[in-house]
């Protein structure tokens, strides 16, 4: 089955890229729209898209998840967000094609569990994207990184330095882990701010777009 998605067109004639934005564990799509709509007005050439994960979330029935935090079997895991990986990168090439734009024209940006997904599908494609941005997250699990290593996109985070459900420290690892495999990374943390988007890391992804 296809996700189900929200999207913002292009405000120009001309479409030259392509931003997804994944929420977080037991979201939707809605939860982050407010973020397309702010960027579209700076980003007029951008289109869109927001997927909702494939599954309902275990703990939200009225959210959903791109693999099941409560889970416990790793394996599991693994399987569940190889699946959400599969259904995701099958939307991504389609809008690809819809648009006439190409992998290098593709932003990924997450939230969260959101975050996790944009990084392992990123750096899962035979060519590199243009960048992943991403808010409250970390790598989920590097075994799977290694092994799906292709390409080594940009990676931007932006994280609170009071963030209770993904510490600062789990961002930390990724940054020094993604700097010994030599991916051109940068991140900036944030005093006071808990697990969320403050209007400063919008601004801030709005600028590493914009580069």
């Amino acid at each position: 089955m296809s996700l189900k998605y929200l999207e913002l067109k292009n405000l120009s004639g001309k479409c030259s890229k392509l931003v997804f934005i994944l929420h977080g564990y037991g979201a939707d799509a809605k939860d982050l729209v407010s973020i397309a709509t702010y960027w579209q007005r700076f980003l007029p050439e951008a289109h869109f898209c927001l997927p909702n994960a494939p599954n309902i979330c275990q703990i939200n029935p009225n959210g959903f998840e791109w693999f099941d935090l409560m889970q416990t079997n790793e394996e599991k895991i693994i399987e569940e967000s190889l699946i959400s990986l599969k259904k995701l990168e099958s939307l991504i090439d389609k809008k690809l094609e819809l648009l006439n734009l190409k992998l290098e024209d593709l932003f990924m940006v997450g939230f969260s569990q959101g975050t996790m997904v944009s990084i392992q599908y990123a750096i899962g494609q035979q060519k590199e994207i243009a960048g992943v941005l991403g808010y409250s997250g970390k790598i989920f699990n590097y075994d799977l990184f290694n092994e799906q290593l292709k390409s080594k996109p940009k990676i931007k985070f932006l994280h609170g330095n009071i963030d209770e459900i993904v510490p600062v420290e789990e961002m930390y690892k990724a940054v020094d882990f993604l700097k010994i495999k030599k991916f051109n990374v940068d991140f900036r943390v944030y005093d006071n701010l808990k697990h969320a988007i403050s209007p400063a890391g919008l601004s801030d992804g709005l600028n590493f777009i914009k580069k």
